[in-house]
C-alpha cells in the first residue's frame, strides 16, 4: 500500500492528500541534498528538516505547523506498514504572542445587517437567490466554502421534524449531520429551491448550479463575495462569515464543546480561538468597570 492509497482509506480529503505527498515530496528533495546520509528519517533530519522550512524557506510557522502534520501522517503510515520502527516526536513551530492572540476576523451585526442588505439589491433574480442562500450556509450554519459547493439536493433534508443538512466529507473527512434550525436559511433554501427549479440545470444532483454548468464552483463564489463586497461597502471573505457564526455560538451558550461540534473541529483548540476578545472589546469591558467596582 502507498502512501496515498492509505490515506484515502482513512477517508482522508483530496486536497488534504495532495498536500500531504508534496510535503513528503519536499522532504525527500532535501533529503537527497544531504552529504552522507544513511537514513531516510530520523529524530534529528526531522529537526533539521524543520529548520530548513524555517531559515532557509522562510516559511511561516503556520505553514511549516501544516507541512509537520503532513510528516506526522507519513510517520503512521511508514509504522503502520512496518517501514518504520521508531519512535519520533516533533514539536510545532511556536508562534509568536501576537500570531498566537491573533483571532479570526468576525463582522458585527451592522456589518451582517449590510450584507443582507446588498444581497436584496441585486438585481438579477438567480443571483440573488443563489447568493443569499451560499451566504446564509455559512453565517447561519457555519459552512465551509467547500462543503456549501459540495452539498447535493438529497443532502438537504426538509422533512418535518428532522430538518437538517447533511456535510458528507467536510475538512478532515467529517461527516456531520447538522439540524436546519434557522427560520432564515430555511426561507433561503426555500426562496433558492424555486429559482433553481427554472434552471436548465434543475436536473443537476448538486445544490447549487450555474447559469452556464450543473456546479458552482469556487469561482461562483469568489465572484458572489466580490458582488457583495462592492454593493455592501464591507470587506469580507466566505471564511470571515463562518468566524462569525463560531463567534455567535460561543457567544451565546459559552460551551466550548457544544461550539466544536457544531464547526466540526477535530481538537477543542481549534475552537479556542473564538473565545478569544478583540482588543475593542477587552477596552470596553475596563472603562465599565468605574460603574460596577
Amino acid at each position: 500500500m502507498d502512501f496515498a492509497t492509505y490515506l484515502r482509506e482513512q477517508e482522508v480529503r483530496d486536497q488534504t492528500i495532495k498536500s500531504y505527498l508534496a510535503t513528503v515530496q519536499e522532504y525527500r528533495q532535501w533529503h537527497a541534498g544531504l552529504p552522507d546520509q544513511e537514513d531516510e528519517i530520523s529524530q534529528l533530519l526531522l529537526l533539521e528538516f524543520k529548520s530548513y522550512l524555517k531559515t532557509v524557506r522562510k516559511n511561516h510557522p503556520k505553514t511549516i505547523n501544516k507541512k509537520l502534520a503532513g510528516i506526522r501522517k507519513w510517520l503512521e503510515y511508514l509504522q503502520a506498514t512496518g517501514q518504520f520502527k521508531g519512535v519520533i516526536q516533533i514539536k510545532d513551530e511556536a508562534l509568536s504572542e501576537l500570531e498566537r492572540l491573533r483571532e479570526p476576523k468576525y463582522l458585527d451585526k451592522d456589518e451582517v445587517r449590510e450584507i443582507r442588505k446588498a444581497i436584496e439589491k441585486e438585481p438579477n433574480d438567480f443571483l440573488r437567490d443563489r447568493d443569499r442562500c451560499m451566504i446564509y450556509l455559512m453565517l447561519y450554519l457555519g459552512l465551509r466554502q467547500e462543503e456549501a459547493i459540495s452539498l447535493h439536493i438529497s443532502d438537504i433534508i426538509r422533512t418535518a421534524g428532522k430538518q437538517k443538512v447533511i456535510i458528507r466529507e467536510g475538512k478532515g473527512g467529517f461527516y456531520a449531520e447538522l439540524p436546519l434550525e434557522s427560520q432564515e436559511l430555511r426561507k433561503a433554501l426555500d426562496q433558492w429551491m424555486e429559482q433553481r427549479s427554472q434552471s436548465r440545470f434543475a436536473d443537476s444532483p448538486y445544490l447549487f448550479v450555474s447559469r452556464r454548468t450543473p456546479r458552482a464552483g469556487k469561482r461562483a463564489v469568489v465572484k458572489m463575495i466580490d458582488r457583495v463586497r462592492k454593493t455592501s461597502g464591507v470587506e469580507f471573505t466566505s471564511h470571515q462569515l463562518r468566524h462569525t457564526f463560531g463567534k455567535r455560538i460561543i457567544d451565546e451558550t459559552g460551551n466550548i464543546k457544544k461550539a466544536q461540534e457544531l464547526l466540526r473541529h477535530r481538537h477543542t483548540s481549534s475552537t479556542e480561538i473564538y473565545t478569544l476578545h478583540r482588543r475593542e472589546e477587552l477596552v470596553g469591558v475596563l472603562r465599565k468597570l468605574d460603574d460596577v467596582i
